[in-house]
């Protein structure tokens, strides 16, 4: 009789482990849920560009639907010199500010916002699998735009739904770029941040 018992058990283990790995792969191959773009955060990125000789740049990004504005802090170059700019993208009046910080001295410039940041409607993207970033398991999405010659990528994270990569590819133009997340703060800034200061603010000139 035991020995039958042992048998049976061992034949109801083997079908709870058959079962429990099927429940696991069924799982792991469903379909996520689409993604959603944050509506405020803080990064580190990188941002590559390729088919020409601009070198890569790397800035913190900071991020406030609610003020619809955006602010980039990094090292940039002007007239020949390194120099630490901060950059306010008012989407609201279309307007972008350029702060430049060297020792001793600050200059304030404005124009209107003639660049595209990625906010990307996620509605449309299709589910291609998972991936590794820097041994982070990722979701991979794409969108193709055959019409515009024009090719999306996103890579979120799959603990946190976070960005993780951006790639876009124009073939028409022969462009395509890379914008790679680090550091990741899914969380509401200091109001401040996206406002220049007032004795600052008093001194841009339109460039």
């Amino acid at each position: 009789v035991s020995t039958q018992s042992t048998g049976i058990n061992k034949m109801q283990a083997s079908t709870i482990i058959i079962f429990l790995s099927v429940l696991v792969l069924g799982v792991l191959s469903q379909t996520p849920t689409k993604p959603v773009w944050p509506r405020y955060f803080s990064a580190s990125v990188a941002q590559h560009h390729y088919n020409n000789r601009e070198p890569p740049r790397f800035f913190r990004w900071f991020y406030d639907s609610a003020k619809n504005k955006d602010r980039f802090d990094g090292i940039t170059e002007v007239f020949g010199e390194r120099t630490w700019a901060q950059v306010i993208f008012d989407h609201t009046i279309q307007r972008e500010y350029v702060v430049l910080y060297q020792p001793s001295t600050v200059s304030c410039y404005y124009r209107n916002i003639n660049t595209t940041l990625p906010k990307p409607n996620l509605a449309n993207v299709e589910y291609i699998g998972t991936a590794l970033i820097d041994d982070l398991p990722v979701y991979h999405w794409i969108e193709t735009d055959r019409t515009r010659g024009i090719t999306f990528q996103y890579f979120e994270t799959i603990r946190y739904r976070e960005p993780k990569r951006i790639d876009v590819s124009n073939d028409r133009e022969g462009r395509s770029e890379t914008w790679l997340f680090y550091e990741f703060d899914s969380c509401s800034q200091d109001p401040e941040l996206y406002d220049v200061p007032l004795f600052i603010r008093a001194t841009c000139t339109s460039f």
